[in-house]
């Protein structure tokens, strides 16, 4: 059973902690890496003008720059991650802050480098590419950009305005997880003792059992959101305008176009998405229809959304259960797959427990100087074995990733980042429906099943929907006002949830969910999410029905890095985005899911 209590940092033992020594044996010798970058900005100045003398010298210039962010993404990994460890500690808080305003400072010192290299004649970088072949693939992806990159002045005021914008996103923040929590009200839980809501445990209490909980909490939380929209809507606008200026400067037809073209993502990629899930909204009204009469309601609100139909299985799983869980689970992929995770298991790359004052949730993170280290706040259930096979997804790619490709080609884009993640979480769905005889079981994970669904590929979709029909009021010339914001988003959750709610006077408050989604300040992140899943499903079914190569061709995806733009990747491994059948075919997982639901528990 997990501790209910936290730890202080000194009484989690060693081997439950992530081994952040292996990046730097201790703080000293951080900051003598650290002092090493005050020269970065004033050195890489020196290739300024030049970048066209020689292949040598734009060689010269490349392998510097990129030697500059290798210690820098060091840097930053091991101060974030120390923070991490206890945000209350400000030692590592400032070690953090320290080595963000450096990358700041040579961001900008390096800003002359993309516009001077596309400033070069066609034909004299036709030239240079044939002598600088290990670098060709990274310099064919800056030289798209020709188009839509400024003079190097310009292009230096640009990267200095970056600050500037984050500042809607930084109040959003701030407004969000410290003014408002601050008025949030208390509510009694199930047992009658007085809470109060907080962001924390709002989703909590809105899959309470007790209905009257549920109403309360929801009532109660969007109280105050409503009290805050007017500011919230000035800061989206704000952070809108931003998008959109920024594409316009950059010769972009809109701020939308903007954001996919890092990506090599057609317009029609995003707009198929959404038709997609139009297209097969009856499924999820359906889900929504089984919901409400499993929970035997007279009518269903938003504030029924989240409750499960079936009670999570109180089985408690220990750390070593949970691990032996995933590696059996990812057993198709093969020996290789399974004995490297295991070791980094064993190494310690993962940070077990929740312990005072430790970072909330759990991420993959590192460079690529480091293990693929993960974040965990384990506690036993099976939904946290599920958050480490996710995270572990997440480290595996990263680990193929950068043993395969050299530093500058082995990130790869957000577009493919949740794949491997997600693909982990499907094949260790697989392995529990196979294993568990319980009718009950096997609903919970049916309908644990279903809520991904809804959470990453319908609602998600929703949230992209919405991101594109703001932006694009703005850019006809319109201003986002709270009641244009709030009537929008209203009609697309009607849209999207259907008519198994009631959509009277105590489900209007969700009108105002839009301005509490920190993700409409990421620039049309959300749709990844997605198209995340859609890939994930269709790579996980090839995989486990053994269809030939399925395997190989994963793994060559997830060693690919951004060796090749991401949807040629992910056609290797068996997904064309570029049509819609990978996003209906999950679909059609979907409701086959529900079908199988439906059986179990009518």
């Amino acid at each position: 059973m997990m501790p209910n209590k936290p730890k202080t940092r000194d009484e989690i033992p060693a081997e439950a902690k992530w081994n952040v020594e292996a990046i730097y044996a201790g703080d000293d010798e951080w900051e003598k890496d650290f002092v090493e970058t005050e020269t970065f900005a004033k050195s890489i100045s020196k290739w300024f003008g030049r970048l066209d003398e020689s292949p040598e010298t734009l060689q010269n210039a490349i392998e510097e720059i990129l030697s500059q962010h290798r210690m820098l993404d060091k840097l930053f990994v091991y101060a974030s991650m120390k923070k991490d460890e206890d945000l209350g500690n400000s030692l590592y808080s400032g070690m953090a802050s320290r080595i963000m305003s450096r990358l700041i400072e040579v961001n900008a010192a390096q800003s002359f480098f993309t516009p001077e290299l596309l400033a070069i004649p066609e034909s004299t970088m036709n030239s240079l590419l044939k002598e600088l072949k290990p670098f060709r693939t990274w310099l064919e992806d800056i030289l798209r950009y020709r188009s839509h990159t400024l003079s190097e002045k310009e292009e230096n005021l640009l990267a200095k305005t970056g600050e500037i914008i984050s500042g809607f996103n930084s109040a959003f923040s701030k407004l969000s997880n410290v003014d408002m929590p601050a008025r949030y009200p208390e509510i009694a839980d199930e047992d009658g003792n007085s809470v109060k809501l907080s962001n924390g445990n709002f989703n909590a209490f809105l899959q309470k059992e007790d209905r009257t909980v549920r109403k309360n909490a929801f009532i109660g939380f969007f109280s105050e959101v409503a009290g805050n929209v007017a500011t919230k809507a000035a800061l989206l606008e704000g952070q809108v305008k931003s998008n959109i200026f920024i594409a316009k400067a950059r010769n972009y037809d809109s701020a939308l176009e903007a954001s996919l073209f890092n990506d090599r993502v057609s317009l029609s990629v995003y707009d198929s998405l959404i038709n997609s899930v139009h297209d097969n909204l009856p499924v999820l009204h359906r889900y929504f229809q089984l919901r409400k009469d499993i929970l035997d309601l007279d009518s269903a609100h938003m504030y029924d959304v989240y409750v499960p139909v079936v009670p999570e299985s109180k089985a408690d799983y220990s750390w070593d259960e949970s691990v032996d869980l995933i590696l059996e689970a990812v057993a198709p992929l093969g020996t290789e797959y399974v004995n490297t995770l295991a070791q980094g298991f064993r190494n310690r790359w993962v940070d077990r427990y929740e312990n005072s004052g430790k970072r909330s949730g759990a991420y993959s993170g590192g460079s690529y100087d480091s293990y693929p280290y993960i974040l965990h706040n384990y506690n036993g259930t099976l939904q946290s074995v599920f958050t480490l096979a996710h995270e572990a997804g997440h480290s595996m790619h990263s680990h193929y990733s950068r043993k395969s490709q050299p530093y500058h080609m082995s990130d790869y884009r957000i577009i493919v980042a949740e794949v491997a993640s997600t693909t982990n979480e499907m094949l260790l769905i697989d392995l529990l429906l196979r294993r568990m005889d319980d009718d009950t079981e096997i609903a919970y994970l049916l309908d644990h099943l279903l809520g991904k669904f809804r959470s990453t590929l319908i609602r998600q979709t929703m949230f992209a929907e919405f991101e594109k029909m703001i932006h694009e009021y703005v850019e006809s010339g319109n201003s986002l006002t709270p009641d244009y914001l709030s009537n929008s988003y209203n009609d697309l959750v009607k849209l999207y949830h259907g008519d198994s709610f009631a959509w009277d006077d105590e489900d209007e408050p969700i009108a105002h969910e839009w301005s509490r989604i920190p993700h409409f300040y990421y620039n049309f992140y959300v749709y990844k999410y997605a198209t995340g899943l859609s890939s994930a499903v269709n790579i996980s079914s090839r995989i486990l029905a053994d269809e030939p190569g399925a395997v190989n061709s994963y793994m060559d995806f997830l060693k690919g890095g951004s060796s090749k733009p991401p949807l040629e990747l992910l056609k290797g491994a068996g997904v064309d985005l570029t049509t819609p059948e990978p996003v209906n075919s999950a679909l059609l997982n979907m409701k086959n899911t529900l079908e199988k639901l439906e059986a179990k528990l009518r």
